[in-house]
C-alpha cells in the first residue's frame, strides 16, 4: 500500500531530465492544459501550484491539496508477486511509471509519472490565476515536480483477462479433457468392461463433457469482454426457470448433491438475456457447491426472493462452510490468481464471468458471510423486475 510519508522526494523515471530553469512556462502551461492526462505541478515541499482541466475534473468533488494528499488517494500496485505477498511497499522511483489503484474507485487503475523541473521560474498560481513568486531561487535551487496521471484501466483489464484466459487453457481445461480422453480409451478396450463399470465411466465422461462445455462458454464471454462486445438482450426472463434448470444440471452431474431450493417458487420476471441469466446462475450455483464445506454439513440453500420496494429479484446461494476474510469477500467475483489459497483456491473464472454478465444486464453481485450462525457464506445477485407494459 502506498505510504505518502515515505515519499520524501517525488518519484520520477531515471531517464527523465529536469526541464531547464530558463524554460518559458507560458507555452508549457498551454501544453499542460491541453493534455488529456491529469497533470499536477508541485513545488519541492509538495505544495500544489498548478493543475490542468483533466486533473480538476478527475478530483472535482475532492480537490487535491498537496503531494501527500495526491499520493494518499491511491494504492501502489507492484507487479512483483513476492512483494505483493509479503506486503512490501513498491519503490516509487523507477524507469517506468508507477501503477496505482484508486482508493475511492477501486476498479480504476492509473499510471503515475513524475518529471522534475527546475523551479527558479515563476509558476502561475492555480488558485489566484496570476504569477506566483519562484518556489526556489538562486544557487542550489531545488526542483519542482510535474505529476502526470493517466487512466490505464482498460489496458490493465485486458491484460488481466488475457492472463485468466491462458490460466484456464493451461489448468482448468486439462482435467475434463484428460478424463474424457482416458475414459473413452478405456471404454474402447477389449475385452469390454462390465455393464455397471461402463455405465459409471460413461457418466464420468458425460459430466466432464458438460464441465468442458461450461468452460468454453465462459471463455467465449472472456473473449467478448476483451473485444468489449458483450451486448446482452433486454427481455423479460423468468429467473426461477434458470435456477431450476441449473439445479437439475447440478444433480445430473453429482447425483445426491445436497441442494435445497427455497424462497419464492415463481418470482416476477426480470430484465435480462435468458442465455446469460442461465449462465450466471450456473456459475454461481456450481461454484458454491464446489466450495460448500465438509461433506458432513454441505447442504446448499438456493433461495429466490423479491424486493418490491427496490424493484429487484435476488438469487442467494448459501452454504455452511468456513467464513471468508474481508479480502476474500472483496475478491470473490474477481479474476482468479494462481497463487490464491484458502476456500476460493481453484474457484476458476465462473464467479468473474457471473459478475460481468449480471452487471451487463443492469444487476449487481455480492459476497458476504452469513449472520445466522457461526459459519457459512452467501453469494448472490439481483436483477431488476421487468414491469409489464
Amino acid at each position: 500500500m502506498l505510504d505518502s510519508s515515505q515519499t520524501t522526494g517525488p518519484a520520477h523515471p531515471q531517464s527523465s531530465e529536469p526541464i531547464p530553469a530558463s524554460a518559458n512556462l507560458g507555452p508549457v502551461q498551454a501544453v499542460i492544459e491541453a493534455l488529456p492526462e491529469a497533470v499536477f505541478v508541485m513545488d519541492d515541499d509538495g505544495a500544489l501550484q498548478l493543475t490542468n482541466p483533466a486533473a480538476d475534473q478527475l478530483f472535482a468533488g475532492r480537490p487535491i491539496n498537496d503531494r501527500a494528499d495526491l499520493l494518499s488517494r491511491f494504492e501502489a500496485v507492484n507487479p512483483d508477486r513476492h512483494a505483493a505477498r509479503t506486503g512490501e511497499t513498491p519503490e516509487l522511483v523507477g524507469s517506468r511509471p508507477v501503477t496505482l489503484r484508486s482508493r475511492h474507485r477501486p476498479n480504476r487503475w492509473y499510471a503515475l509519472r513524475a518529471i522534475p523541473m527546475d523551479s527558479d521560474t515563476p509558476v502561475p498560481d492555480a488558485a489566484a490565476g496570476e504569477q506566483a513568486a519562484p518556489a526556489h531561487a538562486g544557487p542550489g535551487a531545488e526542483r519542482q515536480t510535474v505529476f502526470v496521471l493517466r487512466d490505464v484501466t482498460d489496458s490493465r483489464d485486458l491484460e488481466a483477462e488475457r492472463e485468466a484466459f491462458l490460466s484456464v487453457l493451461s489448468h482448468e481445461l486439462r482435467t475434463p479433457i484428460t478424463t474424457i480422453y482416458a475414459g473413452s480409451s478405456v471404454l474402447a478396450r477389449r475385452p469390454a468392461l462390465s455393464p455397471p463399470a461402463s455405465q459409471i465411466l460413461a457418466h464420468d465422461i458425460s459430466a466432464e463433457a458438460a464441465r468442458l462445455y461450461d468452460l468454453v462458454e465462459d471463455l467465449l464471454i472472456l473473449a467478448r469482454l476483451e473485444r468489449q462486445v458483450l451486448d446482452p438482450l433486454d427481455e423479460p426472463v423468468l429467473l426461477h426457470r434458470a435456477v431450476d434448470a441449473t439445479i437439475r444440471a447440478a444433480l445430473d452431474r453429482a447425483p445426491g448433491a445436497p441442494i435445497e431450493r427455497t424462497g419464492l417458487a415463481r418470482p416476477p420476471a426480470v430484465h435480462g438475456d435468458a442465455t446469460y441469466v442461465e449462465q450466471a446462475c450456473r456459475n454461481l450455483v456450481l461454484t458454491s457447491l464446489k466450495f460448500a464445506g465438509p461433506e458432513a454439513d454441505r447442504t446448499l440453500s438456493v433461495e429466490l426472493s423479491e424486493d418490491r420496494a427496490a424493484g429487484v429479484v435476488s438469487l442467494r446461494v448459501r452454504d455452511r462452510g468456513p467464513l471468508l476474510s474481508p479480502a476474500e469477500l472483496e475478491n470473490a467475483f474477481e479474476l482468479p490468481d494462481p497463487e490464491t489459497v484458502g476456500r476460493l483456491a481453484g474457484a476458476g473464472i465462473g464467479p468473474f464471468v457471473c459478475r460481468h454478465l449480471i452487471e451487463a444486464m443492469g444487476g449487481r453481485t455480492w459476497a458476504r458471510n452469513r449472520d445466522d450462525g457461526p459459519s457459512g457464506v452467501e453469494l448472490g445477485f439481483s436483477l431488476r423486475i421487468h414491469e409489464r407494459g
